[in-house]
């Protein structure tokens, strides 16, 4: 992978795949010091139906080992990729914004970045935009006809076999990515089959110990025959590849009997190996039924307790660029059919899925997807033109935006929440709610309160007197499990009066700067409003807590009075918690203590 670059722009710096052996056994990387590390993400959970809910029920929140359940691959195969992701430093240009851009990241835990070049390097764009929401990036290396030779040359000698894998090692781990995917779909000599099972097995071996984490996966192509035969299963025909490595991806051409007999092999051969079985969904619907019911073959696959592997998720864009060709779409409309397209298109999904949050302070997003009309900071522009950079896209929320399609009316059209990119706070976009009642989850997260927490978000209103939006915040304690609601509002909001409901109370201005005095920095100013965004400072004392609460949900709940109007919204430009102060809380007069005691 290489830096392309032009005198004119520096957004002509492009990241590019490997094309022969000879570049793999040379490479280096330019940019791999501008890679991030992967954050941290929460335990697992599996809310079900209930996803977009948030309730307070004193019941015990059921997590689930990372390791021990389906994992779901996303397969990133985008027109053949390198697109305007491979610019390191993005791109601008009129209608350059509107472009895919993928932000359920909570119910993914690996990012295949696949095309058809020898070996798929994930971009730079990418590879940020995935750490940045705790997933883990994995490349390609592929064989098919146009490039059969590489295959006998690699497999030419033990030795040269050797330094290719190496090669493929220092690649993943210069630029920070957790592994391959390989697939091999053209034949071999069936001499040469038990090599390729040792370069596998070694690749394998290698990355396990040069790379934390990392794993290599099987796509299911070549036979032990050496011929290409996709299976659809994994057996006999199949396992030493699939034995040999972290995983199999298994072609799309399944059935449940398929299904049913790969579960035999794992019962009767591996069973600690159930969720490394990645059953494939074209998306397409190739041999599936697919496309917006990709729901109904993800419900078979997560019957039998196998992972996933979701191939081409990028139809939600792919599948309205004819018509939007065709009929002179306009860039603001194109962007809302995508977004529309892709939320109903996850929603049908995600109730089977298992989803991870944030689990490090400080904790940041404006809710930028990585692309605009504009690039503010703090409210203030930067840049009028358009821009696309996935590198900017901040930690995206837990679930997706729209009601499930069955819960959505034609004559109610206001009745989601959505990004929102006529402003923002920071980056192209914000969050827009219209329409939002009832406590809905915003982010699934596992934050301690043990130092405390200074909470913030900025917003803006369109009707400040008859609309206010409220942040919730639900704290639980694992021993007793009892959970406790926690409205961040204004002075005044109306809380129920329930037992396990507490109000927090805002900071004024003076002691909004008493917390910069005493050392607090945050990403927010400290301060009530900034271009045109109010804010809100909370300062929530664990002094009166048991040890172990943790804030497990943040939601949203939007409030309209009599002299709202049903077109009465409000924006969420950026949320922010950190740990607090708690040797300085007493300086805090309006600090909110937390507690957990129940009256009587």
């Amino acid at each position: 992978m290489d830096i392309k670059s032009d005198c004119d722009s520096s957004y002509h710096q492009t990241c590019q795949p490997i094309l022969s052996l000879q570049a793999l056994l040379n490479f280096d990387s330019p940019w791999k010091n501008l890679v991030e590390p992967i954050a941290p993400r929460s335990r697992s959970r599996h809310l079900g139906d209930r996803y977009q809910v948030l309730d307070f029920k004193d019941e015990p929140i059921a997590y689930v080992d990372n390791e021990a359940r389906p994992q779901v691959l996303l397969c990133h195969d985008f027109k053949g990729n390198y697109l305007n992701d491979k610019y390191i430093n993005g791109v601008q240009g009129e209608g350059q914004w509107v472009d895919y851009r993928f932000y359920n990241w909570a119910a993914i835990d690996i990012f295949c970045y696949f095309s058809h070049n020898f070996v798929t390097v994930p971009t730079l764009q990418w590879l940020n935009c995935a750490h940045r929401n705790g997933v883990k990036v994995i490349g390609t290396l592929i064989i098919e006809q146009q490039n059969a030779q590489l295959l006998r040359d690699i497999l030419q000698s033990e030795e040269f076999m050797s330094r290719v894998v190496d090669a493929l090692v220092r690649v993943s781990k210069v630029c920070q990515f957790h592994g391959w995917l390989l697939n091999i779909e053209y034949g071999l000599d069936p001499s040469k089959i038990d090599m390729l099972c040792d370069f596998v097995r070694l690749l394998t071996e290698r990355c396990h110990r040069e790379i934390p984490g990392s794993l290599v996966i099987w796509y299911d192509a070549i036979a032990k025959s050496g011929r290409v035969d996709w299976q659809n299963e994994l057996n006999n025909v199949n396992d030493a590849f699939f034995l040999a490595c972290d995983g199999i991806f298994l072609n799309y051409a399944w059935n449940r009997q398929k299904l049913e007999r790969t579960e035999n092999y794992i019962r009767n051969y591996c069973p600690e190996r159930r969720v490394d079985v990645f059953v494939g969904i074209d998306v397409f619907g190739r041999s599936q039924r697919a496309q917006m019911d990709t729901n109904a073959p993800l419900e078979q696959v997560m019957a039998f307790r196998f992972s996933v592997a979701l191939f081409a998720p990028g139809w939600t864009f792919e599948s309205l660029e004819a018509s939007s060709n065709r009929d002179l779409i306009e860039p603001d409309d194109r962007n809302v059919q995508f977004l529309q397209m892709n939320d109903r298109f996850w929603n049908r999904l995600w109730r089977h899925l298992y989803i991870r949050g944030p689990l490090q302070l400080p904790f940041y997003s404006s809710f930028c997807l990585g692309s605009g009309k504009f690039y503010k900071r703090l409210g203030k522009i930067q840049s009028d033109q358009c821009w696309f950079n996935l590198a900017k896209q901040n930690y995206q929320p837990t679930i997706p935006y729209n009601p499930p399609l069955e819960f959505e009316t034609s004559n109610d059209p206001l009745s989601h929440w959505t990004h929102h990119f006529n402003e923002a706070l920071d980056g192209g976009s914000c969050l827009k709610l219209r329409n939002v009642e009832h406590d809905k989850r915003l982010f699934a997260c596992d934050f301690s309160c043990e130092k405390d927490l200074i909470v913030c978000y900025a917003y803006r209103r369109s009707n400040p007197t008859g609309v206010d939006l409220a942040l919730i915040l639900k704290a639980y304690c694992p021993r007793r499990y009892e959970c406790t609601r926690i409205v961040c509002s204004d002075r005044d909001c109306h809380v129920s009066g329930r037992p396990n409901e507490m109000r927090a109370i805002p900071l004024d201005k003076e002691e909004s700067l008493q917390l910069l005095k005493l050392g607090a920095t945050s990403q927010l100013p400290l301060a009530d409003t900034i271009n045109g965004w109010d804010i809100r400072y909370y300062y929530l004392s664990a002094e009166k807590l048991p040890l172990g609460i943790r804030i497990v949900d943040i939601g949203l709940k939007l409030h309209k009075d009599q002299t709202a109007h049903t077109a009465d919204y409000a924006l969420l430009g950026a949320v922010h918690l950190q740990a607090g102060l708690p040797a300085h809380r007493q300086y805090l007069a309006q600090r909110t203590v937390l507690s957990f005691e129940r009256p009587e």
